[in-house]
């Protein structure tokens, strides 16, 4: 199958690491597979040879000879039409698609447009993927919905290729901030009754408490004849409540749906911090300090030890998410995938140090820092600040620039790269906006098909036609770019890196505009025509693919 020579080439070039210089050694680097920077170079390349010179202090080109010399090739790839072409450069292994397999691959994309890129022979995994988590004390902002484009497509992505996924949003329901949560929409209620008060100190005072507040007691009359103990509590409870549907509501119109909204409240009810503090001090890793239980942070790469309970003996944030790990160890998942946001840097290495004195695989827990995002407007940052504790919200930006352009500029760079977003941009109706000019692609083929079957070409002929006809260097342009989809689809999962996505569907797109430039799809030599339609056909899937993995409409007509 077209689709399998990702697993094919990483599978061999293992087995040759293995047969040149033993499993240990091969052990020590990835068998990375990537597209060459320069296409005289090939269409699929390996630096596996530069990473095992490295290892063995050798020259990269008799490494990569040694490999080859030992590669298991298979019938399938060496036939008088081979698969794939080999050469060696300066320590990169090239390999090159022959026609016959770039024509294999078109024909697998228009006859199974719902598996293509799916069948990667490889084992599936059970993944979870725990990403936003944002807290529930007040609106959801900006970089929130980049978490959440990034998150939900690296799931869309994983899931494709045949890996069982699960999302989850962790809800700190718990603690300190949801307490000054509920103080501080009772600090409003007060004020609106004329009482003195002011808000507690680390408290929120935006204005979307005093909408809390007046919505709450409004909906609750009962709470104006209650203690100001109990009427905190109510708030706490209803805020919460409240603040939680509407993050679900904003995260669902934004294409992302859960299996799993997780609550702290729930770790704390089990008793899991306290079980979790116990094996910890098991093992000699706490001791107490100035009335509070402190972990050896120290001992595992952090720069001081960590509270773990406070002298008033609450919880700290801390225990809780060793917590929330330890339950997550659990649930028998293969991979844990966990997107934190920019204010996460220093919290990391202290946290992966826990899961390691926990005696968690650290192989399981996989986290990501996703950058922080600046808005720009007509070339100029943009804020919005009206009123104190105001701040542009991802609803707020989701309703001006739609869920399209939303989620597709979010995952245009890397996720550790900042990310400045241009909101003029975003909103343009013209080549210049990336995911414009890729839907226009897509509904640009979805036109020709139908100007096609106006001209009296059938589908059954179409998808009869023969691919060999195809000879025009744009043509092989396309057909490259189809038969690189599934492995793109690999790379995207295996580095994290769902830019690679928006970045193949520009180049994808231009290609094929290129294309439709210079020749006639519709001629009067019918077997080109199908030919050129069967090619369009295999386009259409792959841009629509594309786009739904990324959470994009791919629209038909613009």
């Amino acid at each position: 199958m077209p689709d399998s020579v990702y697993a094919y080439l990483s599978t061999s070039l293992r087995s040759a690491a293995i047969a040149a210089f033993g499993e240990q050694t091969a052990a020590t680097v990835d068998i990375a597979i990537e597209k060459p920077k320069h296409a005289s170079h090939g269409d699929i390349s390996s630096p596996v040879a530069l990473a095992l010179a490295k290892t063995l202090k050798q020259n990269p080109v008799a490494v990569a000879n040694r490999l080859m010399a030992g590669f298991p090739w298979d019938e399938r790839y060496v036939s008088s039409d081979p698969g794939l072409e080999r050469t060696v450069a300066g320590g990169f292994i090239n390999f090159r698609l022959s026609s016959a397999y770039l024509q294999k691959a078109l024909i697998a994309s228009v006859q199974s447009p719902r598996t293509f890129g799916r069948n990667q022979a490889m084992p599936a995994k059970r993944i979870l993927f725990e990403f936003v988590s944002a807290n529930p004390t007040g609106p959801m902002v900006v970089v929130n919905g980049r978490a959440a484009a990034i998150g939900d497509t690296v799931a869309r992505v994983n899931a494709w290729l045949g890996h069982s996924v699960e999302r989850e949003y962790y809800v700190n329901d718990y603690g300190n901030q949801v307490n000054l949560l509920g103080k501080s929409i009772a600090c409003r209620y007060y004020q609106s009754l004329g009482r003195d008060g002011a808000i507690p100190e680390g408290g929120y005072e935006g204005e979307y408490i005093r909408d809390l507040a007046a919505e709450i007691s409004a909906a609750l009359p009962e709470v104006a004849s209650m203690a100001p103990a109990q009427a905190e509590e109510l708030f706490t409870a209803e805020a919460l409540a409240r603040i939680m549907a509407q993050q679900k509501e904003i995260l669902a119109a934004y294409g992302v749906r859960y299996d799993r909204w997780f609550r702290e409240s729930d770790l704390h009810k089990s008793d899991a911090p306290a079980k979790v503090l116990a094996l910890l001090r098991g093992r000699g890793l706490v001791y107490e300090k100035d009335g509070a239980v402190w972990f050896t942070s120290s001992q595992f790469g952090d720069e001081k030890d960590r509270v773990l309970v406070r002298q008033d003996s609450s919880p700290t944030y801390f225990l809780a998410d060793l917590s929330y790990h330890m339950h997550k160890a659990t649930r028998g998942f293969d991979e844990s995938y966990t997107f934190w946001g920019p204010d996460h840097h220093g919290y990391l290495p202290r946290l992966e140090g826990a899961v390691k004195a926990l005696g968690l695989s650290t192989t399981v827990f996989k986290n990501f820092i996703i950058q922080q995002v600046n808005l720009i407007r007509d070339g100029q940052p943009f804020r919005m600040s009206k009123r104190k504790g105001d701040f542009i919200t991802m609803a707020d930006l989701l309703g001006e620039v739609g869920v399209d352009a939303m989620r597709y500029f979010f995952l245009m760079r890397r996720l550790s790269s900042h990310f400045d977003f241009d909101m003029t941009l975003a909103t343009k109706k013209s080549d210049d906006n990336p995911v414009y000019y890729v839907q226009y692609a897509h509904a640009r083929t979805c036109s020709l098909l139908v100007h096609a079957q106006q001209q009296g070409f059938a589908n059954d002929e179409i998808a009869a036609a023969s691919p060999g006809m195809l000879s025009e260097a744009e043509e092989f342009a396309l057909l490259r770019r189809i038969a690189e989809f599934p492995t793109l689809l690999v790379q995207t999962a295996h580095y994290v890196e769902p830019q690679r996505i928006t970045t193949y569907l520009e180049t994808f797109a231009s290609d094929f505009h290129v294309f439709y430039q210079k020749h006639r799809i519709v001629t009067d030599n019918r077997p080109l025509s199908c030919a050129r339609l069967l090619l369009t056909c295999g386009v259409r899937n792959v841009i629509r693919l594309g786009l739904d993995l990324l959470g994009v409409s791919a629209p038909e007509r613009m």
